[in-house]
Formats: structure tokens, C-alpha cells, sequence
């Protein structure tokens, strides 16, 4: 990785470990420390710009995933609501392999998903007695769940909001 020394007016390519360990960098021409952060003023521009791209397509892949249960529930209820039913089990599908998929790489922040989400299947299957009621079940908990977290997120958002005295 390419850090600048400010008294030598130089860049100088240290090992990775080396700028993410505890030691501090040593300039190898005069010896003075260098400062992890520090970039070569000439390229700085890009080098941020680079990182605000990539903070920007984090930024995305957050956004989407924070409104990706939401769309399948609102795809597999209109699926279900309107009889075409290939699309309510693709979105159920779908969301259930999501779901399995974040449990097993321990990404999941629905935890409690494990326990509502059969409870759902159950109460949908039994009501409407078929496995679209069931299917709907399912759908019908994420939406409670994301209807509940955006609830409290505005909550916690108006909460700072009135604190800051913005």
C-alpha cells in the first residue's frame, strides 16, 4: 500500500500488514513516521473519489437489501390476492432461500424470523387451509417485521432529530 511522507515529499509501498498493524511506518529514506491515512496530495482527489464510489455502492447493496423482504411480500400477497400463485411461491421461495442463506452465513438480523415465520406458515395454512395460505403467512410476517423496524427506526431517527435540536 502506498503511503507519502511529508518531509521527504515521497511515496513508498508498504506490506498491507504493515499499515493495519499497531507499529508505526517508517519513512526508509529519513526515518521519520509516516502517518497511515496519508496519501500523496497530487493523487488524494482520486483516492477519494474512488472510496466515495465505493461507499456509494455499499450504500446501494444496504438500500437494497434493507427493502429486498419487503418486495418479495408485496409481490407474493399481490400474487396471492390475485390468484397467480407461481408468483406467490416464487417470491416465497425466494425469500425463505434469502432467509436460510443469511441464517447459515450469519448475516441475519430477523433472528426471531426463525421462530414468527413457521408460526405464520402455520396460522396462514390453517386459515385459509392450502399452501398458498401458508405462503401468505410467511409474507405477512415480513411485512409486520418491516412495518414494526421502519416504525421504530423513525421513532429513534425523530428521538435524535429532537435531541440535536436540528
Amino acid at each position: 500500500m502506498l503511503r507519502y511522507c511529508t518531509y521527504c515529499k515521497k511515496e513508498y509501498d508498504f506490506d498491507p500488514l504493515a499499515v493495519s498493524g499497531r507499529d508505526d511506518l517508517i519513512c526508509p529514506e529519513c526515518g521519520n513516521i509516516i502517518s497511515k491515512e496519508s496519501r500523496d496530495p497530487s493523487r488524494r482527489e482520486v483516492a477519494e473519489k474512488t472510496e466515495e464510489a465505493i461507499g456509494n455502492i455499499y450504500a446501494r447493496l444496504l438500500h437494497l437489501s434493507y427493502i429486498f423482504y419487503l418486495s418479495m411480500s408485496i409481490v407474493g400477497v399481490i400474487g396471492f390476492i390475485s390468484g397467480f400463485f407461481v408468483v406467490l411461491y416464487a417470491a416465497t421461495i425466494i425469500s425463505l432461500v434469502a432467509f436460510i442463506l443469511q441464517l447459515i452465513t450469519g448475516t441475519l438480523i430477523f433472528r426471531s424470523g426463525i421462530i414468527f415465520l413457521p408460526i405464520g406458515a402455520i396460522l396462514g395454512y390453517l386459515y385459509f387451509r392450502s399452501l398458498e395460505g401458508a405462503c401468505l403467512g410467511i409474507h405477512v410476517i415480513f411485512l409486520i417485521r418491516h412495518m414494526i423496524r421502519d416504525i421504530i427506526f423513525r421513532l429513534i431517527f425523530a428521538f435524535i432529530r429532537l435531541v440535536s435540536g436540528a
